[in-house]
């Protein structure tokens, strides 16, 4: 118990560390392809990566955001798909330089200039270590806000439509909602990369099968506990987030190049894998252990989960629920 904790400290210190490298705040906003409906920048500093998808040649996704002079703009699109897909940038404000012609298709407002950004995909795509996934930038503009006012965001293809990302400031800050629904956002996220359930939930699925069977099936079986079982499918949920981070970090690698990027990945992987044996093993001999010291190793794989993007929510809910619950006496 007294190493799990040292351990646990450990790797949430590398995480949070590794947070501050880079991070960006998902959101996936519904259709937002005119003006009336472009989606609102709340605010410019922080790090967004918004997530859309452009369905056909001449189509424009729009965004908003109400700078004062000498704010920062910073704004990249990626895609995840390989290909000829390269969206566009183009940016309409006060104070803007004028460069390039605006598409037919791309709706300005009148009197204002507009500097036009034409996507050309990089032959290495990037690796995006917190999803994981593999990303093609295609345009980019960095500069200052010349003027207090309005900036227009158009993201635009010429050509063929697909999935895009669209990332927008540079501080890295989450909500605590924003932080404990990430697992949430991640799994929108795949449905975004038009990936299939089986896929993304495959192997959390796996995980549970294989560690139902070899319990129900292990020798000298005993009656469980309802407190126990729920820490042995929390276990389980952490151990299948482990799966799913590897199987995602192997097929974004197969088209990109990590470094040491990957590192933070693997981090992830690591805090679910062990914090899911933990539950696993504590809950199988929770006979063996006194009730206070099984609640505190639940709370404590709780607060991990939550901390570290484990168990798809469930799992670290699972925990506290088998804190909650260790005294009651009555068996399955």
């Amino acid at each position: 118990m007294r190493k799990f904790f040292t351990l646990t400290f450990v790797i949430l210190f590398i995480l949070l560390f590794t947070l501050n490298v880079s991070g960006h705040v998902p959101v996936l906003p519904g259709e937002h392809n005119t003006l009336d409906n472009a989606v609102q920048i709340k605010d410019p500093a922080i790090s967004y990566a918004i997530y859309g998808t452009l369905h056909e040649a001449g189509e424009a996704d729009y965004y908003t955001v109400t700078l004062r002079k000498g704010d920062p703009m910073e704004f990249s699109v990626l895609t995840p798909v390989a290909g000829s897909f390269a969206p566009w940038l183009i940016i309409t404000g006060p104070g803007i330089s004028p460069n390039g012609t605006v598409p037919q298709s791309v709706v300005v407002p009148a009197g204002e200039t507009t500097t036009v950004v034409t996507g050309f995909r990089s032959l290495n795509p990037e690796y995006e270590p917190f999803t994981p996934m593999a990303m093609y930038k295609t345009a980019m503009f960095n500069g200052k806000a010349q003027a207090d006012g309005k900036y227009i965001v158009a993201v635009y293809t010429p050509i063929e439509g697909g999935p895009y990302s669209l990332a927008a400031g540079t501080v890295e800050s989450f909500t605590a909602t924003e932080w404990i629904m990430l697992p949430i956002s991640v799994i929108n996220i795949r449905f975004w990369q038009e990936q299939s359930l089986l896929l993304i939930f495959g192997p959390y699925l796996l995980i549970i099968a294989i560690g139902l069977v070899l319990f129900f099936l292990r020798p000298g079986r005993k009656k469980i506990s309802p407190a126990a079982f729920c820490g042995f499918l929390a276990g389980l949920l952490y151990i299948g987030t482990s799966a799913e981070i590897l199987l995602q970090t192997g097929i974004s690698l197969a088209n990109s190049t990590a470094g040491l990027s990957v590192l933070v990945t693997m981090t992830f992987a690591m805090i679910a894998l062990i914090a899911g044996a933990v539950a696993v093993l504590n809950s199988i001999r929770l006979p063996e252990l006194k009730p206070i010291k099984f609640r505190v190793l639940m709370i404590v794989i709780g607060i991990v989960g939550l901390l570290a993007w484990s168990g798809l929510i469930i799992g670290p809910v699972l925990a506290f629920l088998a804190a909650i619950i260790t005294e009651m006496d009555y068996k399955f």
